[in-house]
């Protein structure tokens, strides 16, 4: 081979070295984030928030960040997606605080039976909370939070017997979604009956539950309207909900990246959670009602007997927490004022 030919390989050479590892440097800065959820990809948050979300952080970062999904629990079961992102397992994880019982205290100060005026006023008045009272923040120290937030008020959902009266409560076993929810049923004359909603179609339809207690979005999500005859509605409660990131994964993240999600997550992230609640709401109770279900509208009276029986909660509540060396009283009255 002449110079010349030496030369030109030598350039080629040069040339696919360069390429490679140009190839592999913007391979090394794209960071994938693996976000895991334990519902179906046609859930109300992951369609209407966390995938816009995830889209728009990628767009803010240049591409440097990709958020892969892991729907339906294929990283986890939705009981377990909070401690999967604390692991490590997952980077990002969609929780539902019911699943877990005692684990985060003042957090249910939220589930206590009509607090919600909305789920966007309910997110908000959360994540103030959150910041306001130190001994709340710490229980998501293990952490990097990005959201909290809730459905809008729940209702009273059955298959066979309407709900019109404190007095058809009695005997009917409801399916219930936290302590305080169960607590108000007993007080009601009902039998609760604790299950994630991902197994209420099923004890339903088997008869292992006369009804539950859930809102329209999510009758219609899992598809209970199959089964579901008569909602008594009365915004009786909620389940409140996190976004979390493993904080390894935060803290190891470059400076401009940590500032995009920091900038898009906190408040704004669990408004736009709420909000996507609370527009839910009414084209899925029109979804339920061309499936046959039945609207009960509960007579004042009926309403407001239902909040008397159970305020004492909020009191029982103060007493429970205090027990346990936390400022229940000043979480209580910070989470009241900051619904209102």
């Amino acid at each position: 081979m002449n110079r010349s030919g030496v030369v030109a390989v030598l350039l080629m050479v040069t040339l696919g070295c360069f390429t490679l590892a140009s190839v592999g440097i913007a391979q090394a800065e794209t960071i994938t984030l693996k976000f895991a959820t334990g519902f179906s990809p046609k859930h109300t948050m992951q369609a209407k928030v966390f995938e816009p979300w995830a889209k728009k952080i990628t767009e803010l970062t240049g591409g440097k960040v990709k958020v892969t999904f892991y729907p339906g629990g294929a990283l986890a079961k939705a009981p377990d997606t909070y401690s999967i992102a604390e692991k490590g397992i997952a980077d990002l994880g969609y929780y539902l605080h019911d699943y877990t019982p005692g684990r985060f205290p003042l957090t249910t100060v939220f589930e206590l039976p009509f607090m919600v005026p909305s789920a966007e006023k309910l997110s908000s008045a959360m994540w103030k909370t959150y910041e306001e009272i130190p001994a709340f923040k710490k229980e998501y120290d293990k952490v990097k939070l990005m959201a909290l937030f809730g459905h809008p008020g729940g209702h009273f959902c059955t298959v066979k017997k309407p709900i019109k009266t404190i007095a058809d409560f009695k005997g009917l076993k409801i399916r219930t979604v936290s302590p305080s929810v169960t607590k108000a049923l007993k007080l009601y004359g009902a039998v609760p009956v604790s299950m994630p909603i991902t197994e209420t179609y099923t004890a339903l339809e088997r008869g292992v539950v006369d009804g539950t207690v859930v809102p329209w979005e999510g009758i219609a999500i899992f598809k209970l309207d199959d089964l579901i005859k008569y909602v008594s509605e009365a915004s009786f409660y909620t389940v409140t909900m996190a976004v979390v990131m493993n904080k390894k994964k935060w803290e190891s993240l470059p400076a401009d990246v940590k500032k995009v999600i920091g900038e898009n997550s906190g408040m704004s992230f669990s408004l736009a959670c709420g909000k996507a609640y609370d527009a839910a709401e009414g084209p899925m109770k029109k979804k339920c009602l061309k499936s046959g279900v039945e609207v009960v509208q509960l007579a004042p009276d009926v309403i407001e007997k239902l909040k008397s029986l159970t305020m004492p909660l909020r009191a029982e509540w103060v007493k429970d927490m205090n027990a346990k060396g936390f400022p229940a009283q000043k979480v209580l009255d910070t989470a009241l004022k900051n619904l209102k």
